[in-house]
C-alpha cells in the first residue's frame, strides 16, 4: 500500500489510444476518497470500474446522473499500483452501501463481506454460500482458501485470445526487415494464455529467419510458451487440455482436465473451461451442470455466473434463473441470450456427464 496522497502525472487518450497533448502532462493525485484528474474530481464512490493495462488506464464513472467513461495514460505512478489503491476504497465503499440499503430491507444478516488476498479488495458475497475458492473482479484473481488450489494460482486468469482460464503471460511479437538500403521492424505486445501464442511464436520465427536479427527474440517466446511443458508442471496439462477444447477433441479434453484435478481439487477455473467447451459445442444441458459445478467450487465466480445465465435461457430454466439471479442480485426482467453463433466442433465421441468428470 501506498502512502497517500498519491501523486501523478497523466496524459488523456484518444479513441484510438494515442496521447494527447504530448508537450502537456497534467496533474493528478488520490487521496484515499476522491481521484482528482486535472479539473476532474471523482468521488470513489461514483467510479463503477477502473483497468489497467500497460500503465493505461480506463475509468468509468457516474457524473450528472450519467454514466462516463476516460482513459489516460499515468506517469511518475505504476497504472496497477493506483488501481489498486483505489479499488481498495472503492470496493470497501460500496460494501458499505449495500449494508446499509440491506438493513433496511430488514435482510441486515445476509451481508457478508471477504477481503481478497491479493489486492486487499472487500468483496461483497451476501446471500452466496461458502465456498473453497473466492473471486475478486478487482484482480481477476482466483484464490482458494485452504490447500487444494493452483499453485501460484494468483498469476492466473483468462486469457485475452482465448477465453479460457490459464496462465496468460505478456509475450512480445517482433519482426525484423532488410531490403538492401530498407530497413525496419514492427514491435507490440500481447498477454495471452502459452497455448494461443506458440503458432504466433513460430511464426515469428519463421518470419525472421531470412533476417537473423529478429531470431533471437522469437527464440526466446518459443521457450516461454512450452515452458510449462518442459517443467511438467500443472500448466502444461491445462494447456494441453485446453487446446485440445478448442480444437472439439472432448475426450481428450477431459482427460487432461481430471489430470489436473487429481492434483489440484479445488479449481472452478479448469471446470470453466469444459463448460466453455461444451458451449462451443451447443450442448447447453451439459455446460449449464459443468457451470453449476463451478458454482460449487467459487460461489461468486462471475464469468461462469454470466454463461450460466445463457444456459438458463436456452433451456427454457425459469425457476433455475430466477434463483440465480436472486443470489446475484439481479432482479431485471430482460436478461442477455447466449451467443450461440461460435461453431460447433463436429466429435464423434461420447461425452460424459458433469458429475462423472468431476467425482
Amino acid at each position: 500500500m501506498r502512502e497517500l496522497p498519491i501523486q501523478f502525472k497523466f496524459r488523456w487518450l484518444d479513441d484510438q489510444g494515442n496521447e494527447t497533448g504530448f508537450f502537456s502532462s497534467k496533474r493528478g493525485s488520490f487521496d484515499g476518497q476522491t481521484l482528482v484528474l486535472d479539473d476532474v474530481e471523482l468521488s470513489v464512490a461514483n467510479i463503477i470500474s477502473m483497468e489497467a493495462y500497460d500503465e493505461r488506464l480506463a475509468v468509468s464513472f457516474i457524473a450528472g446522473g450519467m454514466t462516463d467513461a476516460a482513459t489516460f495514460r499515468v506517469y511518475k505512478v505504476p497504472a496497477k499500483d493506483l488501481k489498486r489503491e483505489v479499488d481498495v476504497v472503492r470496493s470497501a465503499t460500496w460494501a458499505e452501501m449495500t449494508r446499509e440499503k440491506m438493513v433496511q430491507e430488514g435482510r441486515g444478516g445476509s451481508f457478508r463481506t471477504t477481503i481478497c488476498r491479493q489486492c486487499t479488495a472487500t468483496l461483497d458475497v451476501s446471500d452466496m454460500p461458502e465456498t473453497p475458492q473466492v473471486y475478486c473482479h478487482f484482480c481477476d484473481s482466483l484464490t482458494t482458501s485452504g490447500p487444494g488450489g493452483m499453485p501460484d494460482e494468483h498469476e492466473f486468469g483468462l486469457c485475452e485470445e482465448c477465453g479460457m482460464f490459464s496462465k496468460p503471460k505478456r509475450f512480445t511479437i517482433f519482426y525484423f526487415y532488410f531490403l538492401v538500403f530498407v530497413w525496419g521492424y514492427s514491435s507490440r505486445v500481447t498477454h495471452r494464455c502459452p497455448a494461443c501464442m506458440r503458432g504466433e511464436a513460430w511464426k515469428m520465427l519463421l518470419g525472421n529467419l531470412p533476417f537473423l536479427l529478429g531470431v533471437p527474440v522469437a527464440i526466446v517466446q518459443l521457450f516461454r510458451c512450452y515452458g510449462g511443458k518442459i517443467t511438467g508442471s500443472v500448466l502444461a496439462d491445462l494447456d494441453t487440455a485446453n487446446l485440445k477444447a478448442r480444437k472439439g477433441d472432448m475426450l481428450a479434453a477431459l482427460q487432461g482436465y481430471q489430470k489436473v484435478l487429481e492434483r489440484v481439487p479445488f479449481a472452478a477455473g479448469v471446470k470453466y473451461n469444459l463448460a466453455l467447451a461444451l458451449l462451443q459445442q451447443e450442448d447447453y444441458e451439459r455446460a449449464a451442470e459443468s457451470l453449476e459445478l463451478v458454482l460449487v467450487d467459487c460461489a461468486n465466480y462471475s464469468p461462469a455466473y454470466h454463461a450460466l445465465v445463457g444456459c438458463y435461457v436456452q433451456l427454457g430454466e425459469e425457476a433455475k434463473l430466477k434463483e440465480l439471479r436472486r443470489v446475484w442480485g439481479e432482479d431485471d426482467e430482460d436478461v442477455p441470450t447466449l451467443d450461440d453463433e461460435s461453431e460447433g466442433a463436429d466429435s464423434g465421441l461420447e461425452m460424459l456427464d458433469a458429475e462423472d468428470v468431476w467425482s
